[in-house]
């Protein structure tokens, strides 16, 4: 059954002939910023900061595969998307199930898949990305491509930190990118005992949720840190290096904090 904005553009282009898709966008404001929200033949092809940075680039880049023009119009999908998001912020949620439309270059699109793949809770670093798509010298590119993201939450590039730990850059802002992070930390606690079986395996995907100090040494470490593994009773465990520091522990000169 063809869709009521099919139809519409169907009998747009019978009556008047070619003319420019539309693209329904939406406004939302939420506690992390206002969003603008944008679908093509019931999928989502936009969900971003609506004052970010690249903003004109982002929107022209979309318009431009679609060979259309925004129209602020709600639809079924950008309902469920406002939904979808409420629900994610309130911790209710931590799987997106929205129809999407990637729209970028064959790499960026790659990129993008694999950034489908970063589980909540989870990080990976921009090298973790480019290794995963078979072209480990591609950091500088999978970082642009991570910045060119027009779906943020659902393809979750706030996920993406460097490999020291830090945050790396966020279309939002880093008070927004720290704030879902520690969102999805809140709601994915790993028990001390799920956190020492996990150093040692020298993975980015939980530096940004914890670091491990050594008390018999005096020294914190990233998750993903590649020093010999600590006896279980010698390792205490912080959210943070800052709460590290400020018990005493001095940052490792391996994985350098």
């Amino acid at each position: 059954m063809m869709s009521m904005t099919n139809f519409s553009r169907t009998l747009a282009i019978y009556f008047f002939g070619t003319m420019a898709e539309q693209i329904h966008t939406s406004y939302y404001k939420t506690k992390i910023g206002e969003l603008i929200i944008g679908s093509f033949d019931d999928k989502l092809c936009l969900l971003d900061f609506r004052y970010r940075r690249m903003r004109a680039t982002v929107d022209n880049r979309i318009k431009k595969h679609l060979d259309g023009e925004f129209i602020e119009q709600d639809d079924e999908t950008i309902r469920e998307t406002k939904k979808q998001i409420d629900e994610y912020l309130q911790g209710e949620r931590k799987v997106f199930n929205i129809p999407l439309l990637l729209l970028g270059t064959d790499f960026q699109k790659q990129v993008w898949e694999e950034l489908l793949r970063v589980a909540y809770g989870e990080t990976a670093s921009y090298s973790d990305l480019a290794k995963r798509i078979g072209n480990p010298s591609a950091v500088r590119a999978v970082a642009s491509a991570n910045g060119a993201n027009a779906i943020a939450l659902i393809v979750p590039c706030h996920r993406i930190i460097e490999s020291n730990g830090g945050l790396g850059g966020f279309g939002g802002g880093i008070a927004v990118k720290k704030r879902l992070l520690n969102l999805e930390r809140k709601n994915s606690e790993l028990t001390d005992e799920e956190k020492y079986n996990f150093i040692g395996q020298r993975s980015t995907k939980y530096n940004h949720r914890f670091v491990t100090a050594v008390k018999t040494t005096g020294i914190y470490c990233l998750p993903s840190c590649s020093a010999r593994k600590p006896k279980f009773e010698n390792v205490i465990f912080y959210d943070s290096k800052e709460e590290a520091i400020k018990n005493g522990y001095r940052a490792c000169k391996v994985c350098k904090p």
